[in-house]
C-alpha cells in the first residue's frame, strides 16, 4: 500500500507541509544536480512548503532552504547521518535526486532509500532520476548494480525522470509506470529580472554590433557536436569577417570527474574568429547568452529534456539550432521552435545558421519559439508539477 504523506498532528492547526531534498552536489556546480535542487526548492518554497536540504557537502548560501551536513569519510557515515534529519525534520516527503556520480558511495544512498519506508514514518518517498547509471557497489558486482537501480524505482511512491526516454526506458526495464512521471528540468541560467536586450549586452561586452554571433554553451566534448559547430563555422555560407563563434563556459567538467569525456582542444577553432569566456559567474554567462544571435547546440545523439545549456539557451530568447531528438516526443519542443539538424551535419548546420542570420522572419520566429519554450519550463510550472506527483496539492 502507497503511504500517504501526513502532517504532524502535535505541530498545531494547518502545519507548514516539508521536504526534505537528499543530493550529492551542494553548493551547485552551474547546472549541475545541486543547482536543480536550489531552484526546485525555491519554487516549492513559493508555494507555502519548509524545504531542507541533506548533502555530503554542506552550503548556508541559499536562505531558502536549510541544509543538513552528511558526512561522506567514513562508510555508512551518510547514510546514519541522513537518518538522523529524516528523523529531527519529520518531512512529508523525502525526495532523493538520483545521479549515481553525484555521491561518494552511491550504493549506500540507494540503500539508504530501500530504508526509508520503514525508517522515516508517514513520509513519501520520491526519487528523481537526473541518470540512468548504474552505481558502483564492489568489484564484480554485475547485475547486482542493475537491481538496486531497478529497485529504487519501483520502491518509491514518486519517481521523476527528467528525460521522457530515461522514463520510456525505465518501464520498459520493469522499475514500475504506475508511479512514474516525466518532469523536465528547467533552466539553470536566467536573464536578469530588470530585462536587457542584445545591443545592452554587447555594449558591456565590447562586442561589434553588426556581428553575427554564433554561441555555443557547455562543455566542450565531442559528444556535443563541437567538432561538426567548428567545421560548419568554416563553411562558404559561413565565411565573412562578420562572423563569430563564443565559447561559453568551462571547457570540460573538473579534474575530480575521473570518468567524464575529455574535452575538445581548442586548436579545433584555430583561423577563425573566435571568443573563448572560459568558466564565468551565471549573471556573466547570461550576459553572453543575450549577446548572441543564434546559440548552436548539435548534440551527436540529438536534443533530450536532460539538456541544460538548451534550456538555458532557449531561457535568453534566442534562436537555437540543434539536433533532432532521438525518440519522438521525448521533448516538448515544437518542429516551429527550433531550427532541427541531423546529427553530425556540418552542412545542414551551416545552412541553418546562414538563415538565421539573412532571414530576419526566420529570426523572430525561432526567437518566439525560444521564448514559448521557455514559458513552459519555469520552475513554478516545474514545482506545481512536482507536487502534483507527490500527491500533495499544488
Amino acid at each position: 500500500m502507497d503511504r500517504v504523506a501526513t502532517l504532524n498532528p502535535e505541530a498545531g492547526v494547518n502545519p507548514t507541509p516539508r521536504v526534505l531534498f537528499i543530493t550529492g552536489e551542494y553548493p551547485p556546480r552551474i547546472g549541475g544536480v545541486g543547482d536543480h535542487v536550489v531552484r526546485l526548492a525555491a519554487a516549492i518554497t513559493a508555494r507555502g512548503w519548509a524545504c531542507h536540504v541533506a548533502t555530503e557537502s554542506r552550503s548556508a548560501s541559499d536562505l531558502a532552504v536549510r541544509v543538513h551536513a552528511a558526512g561522506s569519510r567514513l562508510p555508512l557515515q551518510a547514510v546514519i547521518d541522513t537518518l538522523r534529519v529524516v528523523r529531527r525534520v519529520r518531512p512529508n516527503v523525502v525526495h532523493l535526486h538520483y545521479q549515481a556520480g553525484s555521491f561518494a558511495r552511491p550504493g549506500e544512498m540507494v540503500g539508504l532509500a530501500r530504508l526509508l519506508p520503514s525508517m522515516a514514518g508517514p513520509s513519501r518517498l520520491a526519487v528523481t532520476f537526473h541518470d540512468l547509471h548504474r552505481p558502483y557497489l564492489f568489484p564484480k558486482a554485475g547485475r547486482l548494480r542493475e537491481a538496486v537501480v531497478r529497485g529504487l524505482g519501483r520502491g518509491a511512491d514518486t519517481a521523476i525522470y527528467v528525460d521522457e526516454v530515461d522514463r520510456r526506458r525505465a518501464v520498459a526495464e520493469g522499475y514500475g509506470e504506475a508511479n512514474s512521471h516525466w518532469i523536465p528540468a528547467g533552466p539553470t541560467i536566467e536573464p536578469p529580472t530588470d530585462g536587457g536586450d542584445r545591443r545592452a549586452a554587447r555594449t558591456v561586452l565590447d562586442l561589434d554590433s553588426d556581428a553575427f554571433i554564433v554561441g555555443f554553451f557547455g562543455f566542450r566534448q565531442r559528444s556535443k557536436g563541437i567538432e561538426v559547430l567548428a567545421h560548419a563555422m568554416r563553411r562558404t555560407e559561413l565565411a565573412g569577417p562578420g562572423m563569430c563563434l563564443v565559447l561559453m563556459g568551462a571547457a570540460g567538467p573538473p579534474t575530480n570527474a575521473r570518468r567524464a569525456e575529455p574535452a575538445v582542444p581548442l586548436s579545433t577553432f584555430d583561423g577563425m574568429r573566435l571568443v573563448d569566456t572560459g568558466e564565468q559567474r551565471p549573471e556573466v554567462i547570461s550576459r553572453w547568452l543575450m549577446a548572441c544571435d543564434a546559440i548552436a547546440l548539435p548534440f551527436l545523439d540529438g536534443l533530450s529534456a536532460r539538456r541544460g545549456s538548451f534550456m538555458n539557451a532557449v531561457a535568453h530568447g534566442v534562436p537555437v539550432v540543434t539536433t533532432v531528438p532521438p525518440v519522438q516526443g521525448t521533448v516538448d519542443v515544437g518542429a516551429d521552435e527550433v531550427a532541427f539538424v541531423v546529427p553530425g551535419d556540418a552542412a545542414g548546420l551551416a545552412a541553418a545558421l546562414a538563415e538565421i542570420r539573412d532571414n530576419s522572419a526566420r529570426r523572430r520566429q525561432l526567437a518566439q519559439g525560444s521564448r514559448a519554450i521557455a514559458s513552459r519550463h519555469t520552475w513554478a510550472a516545474i514545482a506545481r508539477r512536482t507536487l502534483a506527483a507527490y500527491g500533495c496539492p499544488a
